[in-house]
């Protein structure tokens, strides 16, 4: 058995939900596994009782923006650690644990020590809302770093090409997935007449547009519709939301969350970027039709008038609720397609297998 580390500076959402499903089913394997992490503003309270006894958790606070003073010790730290617990694979997980975490890979090269491997768990150059100079500036420094020789494990195909691209050939793809026994199937109001829900389940931020959630939410008042997010965050998005009409839960545990996401009746996605987004797998796999912004990740799980719609503005996604708001049989083919699609494609059996051929065991 190996004794693999996984270091996590974003530590919440879509992240903290795929360390969480590797690191517990690696040990269940027999695995030694560790977990070095920092603590963001999103990560949940409960985070200690998502992961599995055996596995170590060590606390080293990261800083999200871009700081040399203290990311020079955060990698000092990082480094003494890895020293320390000598493990035989260092698995980084997205951009700020990513390039430090590469930085201190550097100290083992041509000596041997753990393989190392970068999920990048969306790429930061396609964070659209940043604007194009910070783009380059993100793009620039990923360009430096990506002449570490780590091995880069995208989480979904379009990541993938954008890695080899603009980055590195050195490259695997390993499919983000979700425990599908765990996903409810979706009633919402399958057998009863009556208003439709439509929503989303994850953490109000800027990544996932709320304002554009909430466009479309106005746009399309006088239809029997509820539009429900079910999550909290930022104060600006809510309050967008509840303007235009939507009911925002604020946080919820996981197992609540996901049975509200089996009230609903049709998913949406509306965020700026993405790496392959564990929401959409998690609506797919409760038989919802999906539809959501066409950008990486989204694309690689909504296909368009099988499983879902991808939209390019607020009038598309207008348009293609409208569409399913009138036919109910084409709801229903949808979701049904959907979990079919994931079921296949997006077990957790199925990303292990991916993770453990990309370490080589």
């Amino acid at each position: 058995m190996k004794h693999i580390l996984h270091v996590v500076e974003s530590f919440g959402a879509g992240t903290l939900s795929m360390v969480s499903a590797m690191a517990n089913r690696q040990s269940a394997d027999g695995h030694r596994v560790t977990i070095i992490h920092s603590v963001r503003e999103e990560t949940p309270e409960n985070w200690p009782q998502l992961f599995a006894a055996a596995i170590k958790c060590i606390h080293l606070p990261m800083q999200r923006a871009i700081h040399p003073l203290n990311d020079f010790r955060s990698g000092r730290a990082l480094y003494r650690w890895i020293k320390e617990l000598q493990p035989d694979v260092v698995h980084l997980h997205s951009s700020k644990a990513g390039a430090v975490g590469r930085l201190v890979s550097l100290a083992w090269a041509g000596q041997g020590g753990p393989r190392w491997f970068f999920s990048p768990h969306g790429l930061s150059f396609l964070q659209r809302a940043e604007g194009r100079l910070k783009n380059s500036i993100f793009l620039g420094i990923e360009k430096i770093l990506a002449g570490v020789p780590v091995t880069f494990l995208a989480c979904s195909p379009s990541e993938g090409e954008e890695i080899r691209q603009h980055l590195s050939p050195n490259v695997k793809v390993v499919n983000n997935a979700v425990d599908l026994a765990a996903i409810p199937e979706a009633t919402g109001t399958r057998h009863q007449a009556g208003v439709l829900r439509i929503g989303t389940v994850g953490r109000v931020t800027l990544a996932r547009n709320p304002e554009l959630f909430a466009d479309i939410a106005a746009q399309c008042r006088d239809l029997p519709l509820e539009f429900v997010w079910i999550g909290g965050g930022d104060e600006s998005g809510e309050t967008a939301l509840r303007n235009a009409g939507v009911a925002v839960s604020g946080w919820c545990e996981r197992r609540a969350a996901l049975q509200q996401l089996a009230s609903l009746d049709i998913y949406l996605q509306t965020s700026r970027w993405e790496g392959l987004p564990v929401a959409v797998i998690e609506a797919m796999a409760a038989g919802l039709p999906v539809i959501a912004t066409n950008v990486v990740g989204n694309r690689d799980l909504v296909r368009n008038g099988e499983n879902g719609y991808l939209a390019e503005n607020a009038a598309d996604f207008v348009q293609h609720i409208g569409q399913l708001v009138n036919d109910a049989d084409l709801r229903w083919r949808l979701g049904g397609q959907a979990r079919a699609f994931a079921q296949a494609n997006y077990s957790l059996d199925r990303m292990m297998g991916e993770l453990y051929a990309a370490y080589g065991f």
